[in-house]
């Protein structure tokens, strides 16, 4: 493997394809960033905010000035500052609320929207992993506090159980994955920080991983996305369903944290992140067409079970067989991570068989818009469709080609 010839592709596709479609759709006015694009980026259907975007775009230009420093990319480093700085201010503004918890959404000039207040979780993360990386990347101690402050009450709400995940809220009776996942990666970002601005805070990380490998890994590799609380429950849709994406992103999260552990523990838990890996690639690869399928049944099939009447299991019936953008890039960063880490070829041929397929499939045909054209169904042909937010998300395409870029 080339990795020069790698991270000069990576470099030219963040520099030339992706960050000028997001320098456009910056906000100059009032911060922050326009997201709720058409699928192929043609359309600004909506100058809402959503707040789980906003701060994904702040990590993004915190991290993108952060290369710029470095070396690594060309880009305006004045502008990305310009551009960190009012995102920044447009969250602490109009998206913190005074009972440390953020707003899901707000008009393009920071207003709220009636019904879009406190209703999930997911966006006080992304507030938090946003606000600590400007915090990072600028030496911003108060930036910093306003996250930390944040994040203790995310961890409140959660072992209370008083909190909301939309749009997908978390069914009756079951533990969820995700949140688990997200707390992980949101844990990363604030104790990395924390350190570096010499802040004290506990430590949950290592805590919050050794929970996901123990009850939501199973011995054969599969991840269970939804875990039933009761044992009567295991023959539904919901418990058996695999969300191959979900896997492969949440693997790298634990690789970040493997330094936490002791040498021998390290080793054991890196084979079986692998195992994971392997098995997400194998239940949710598309044989017939190529590309990863968003859901698959356990056994690799379409998803089947026994149904709760709970509207995620729609979801996961009627979007099954679609081709998701974000997953194909969070493949390409964890088999490249992984075989740097364990040096196995099949993960080599892996991340070949993804890169041929995510830049075959994806790229927006028209260079002038440039990006991704992010959701395609089973053959391959773009989808007018929302995933989860009404939004064209900048955040996981980016961000795992800044990784693949630090990785080598």
């Amino acid at each position: 493997m080339d990795t020069q010839q790698l991270v000069s592709f990576y470099k030219k596709e963040i520099e030339e394809n992706f960050w000028p479609f997001w320098e456009k759709a910056f906000d100059n006015e009032a911060g922050g960033v326009f997201t709720c694009f058409s699928n192929d980026g043609s359309t600004l259907v909506s100058k809402d905010k959503y707040t789980w975007s906003q701060g994904r775009f702040l990590w993004l230009c915190a991290e993108l000035y952060r290369l710029v420093e470095q070396g690594k990319v060309t880009l305006n480093k004045k502008r990305l500052k310009e551009m960190a700085d009012k995102t920044y201010h447009f969250l602490i503004n109009h998206t913190l609320k005074e009972n440390k918890y953020v707003l899901y959404a707000a008009t393009h000039d920071g207003k709220p929207i009636k019904g879009q207040e406190d209703i999930s979780v997911f966006a006080d993360c992304f507030f938090v992993i946003g606000v600590t990386k400007y915090a990072d990347v600028f030496h911003d101690e108060t930036a910093f506090d306003q996250a930390y402050n944040i994040y203790e009450s995310i961890h409140h709400r959660i072992e209370q159980g008083y909190f909301r995940t939309e749009p997908y809220p978390i069914p009756i009776g079951y533990s969820s994955h995700s949140i688990q996942m997200i707390m992980l990666n949101v844990a990363q970002e604030v104790e990395e920080t924390a350190e570096k601005l010499s802040k004290p805070v506990v430590k949950k990380a290592k805590q919050i991983s050794a929970r996901i490998l123990q009850e939501f890994i199973l011995e054969d590799g599969r991840i269970v996305e939804l875990r039933p609380m009761d044992s009567s429950n295991k023959d539904t849709l919901l418990a058996n369903h695999v969300n191959p994406g979900h896997a492969l992103e949440s693997v790298w999260f634990h690789v970040h944290s493997l330094h936490e552990w002791e040498e021998k523990e390290q080793h054991k838990n890196l084979q079986i992140l692998a195992n994971v890996t392997r098995q997400a690639i194998q239940l949710g690869w598309d044989d017939e067409h190529g590309g990863l399928l968003r859901f698959v049944d356990k056994n690799g099939t379409e998803p089947a079970g026994r149904l709760i009447n709970d509207p995620y299991e729609k979801l996961i019936l009627e979007t099954w067989d679609t081709k998701l953008w974000w997953p194909h890039s969070e493949a390409l960063y964890t088999l490249l991570l992984l075989y740097k880490q364990t040096k196995d070829e099949l993960l080599l041929h892996w991340y070949k068989t993804f890169f041929e397929y995510s830049f075959s499939i994806f790229p927006n045909p028209n260079k002038e818009i440039g990006e991704w054209i992010q959701i395609r169904d089973r053959r391959g042909e773009p989808l007018q469709k929302v995933v989860a937010l009404p939004v064209k998300d900048p955040f996981h395409i980016l961000r795992n080609f800044i990784l693949i870029l630090k990785l080598f």
